[in-house]
């Protein structure tokens, strides 16, 4: 009978510390259990970044903008801004450039006189991608076509594009720009357009060619 007592003392004790520990876990708390190692996370973070990342367009891309606005050496004031939209069909296998609008302002703005070629130059302040970021960006400006005025009707011209100038301001936003980036080499250069004759006038819808001097980063 002694035997049989104790036995089921011991059979009690267990039960009762069995069903304490379950009760515990079970009262445990589910964002309490964390994961084994932070390498997983740390994994699944940089996949993430590698899948989401938006490929870097290379120096030496060339792609093609209309501009929004007309633009005249005989109207427009230096500083006066303007804007030109990338054409979606030459940016090729570059989804960073689709749907941008680069942003830039006139510079030297010169009326024709006798004896003064008229002369207007081109700066680009910076690039605004599709998801709204702002960006600079190194471009040189490498073919596009003026119209100039002689005799009250407007002749097309290849436009004569001098080179670049160092530009004198630089009208863009550096504080909307992503992650802090300031415009640097974007800002140094304005591209001088001359007119063999009359103003140098860019009517709106004018289509400008770009080419990428430094390499854009848009992540």
């Amino acid at each position: 009978m002694l035997k049989k007592s104790v036995s089921l003392v011991l059979i009690t004790l267990c039960l009762g510390s069995l069903a304490s520990c379950g009760k515990k876990v079970a009262d445990r708390p589910v964002d309490t259990i964390q994961p084994a190692t932070t390498g997983a996370m740390t994994t699944t973070g940089n996949k993430r970044a590698t899948v989401t990342g938006i490929a870097v367009v290379p120096a030496g891309v060339t792609f093609n903008t209309d501009l929004q606005q007309e633009l005249s050496s005989g109207k427009n004031q230096n500083n006066e801004k303007f804007t030109i939209k990338v054409k979606n069909s030459s940016v090729g296998k570059y989804p960073a450039l689709k749907d941008a609008t680069i942003e830039g302002h006139v510079e030297n703005v010169t009326k024709a006189a006798r004896g003064k070629k008229a002369l207007m130059n081109l700066s680009f302040d910076g690039i605004k991608l599709k998801n709204g970021e702002i960006l600079p960006i190194d471009a040189a400006l490498v073919n596009t076509k003026v119209e100039s005025k002689t005799k009250g009707q407007f002749l097309k011209n290849t436009g004569i594009i001098l080179g670049g100038t160092i530009a004198g301001n630089f009208i863009g936003n550096k504080a909307k720009f992503k992650n802090g980036k300031l415009a640097g080499a974007a800002a140094a250069t304005a591209f001088v357009l001359s007119s063999p004759g009359g103003e140098v006038v860019l009517k709106k819808g004018t289509d400008l060619q770009l080419k990428l001097k430094s390499n854009f980063d848009p992540n």
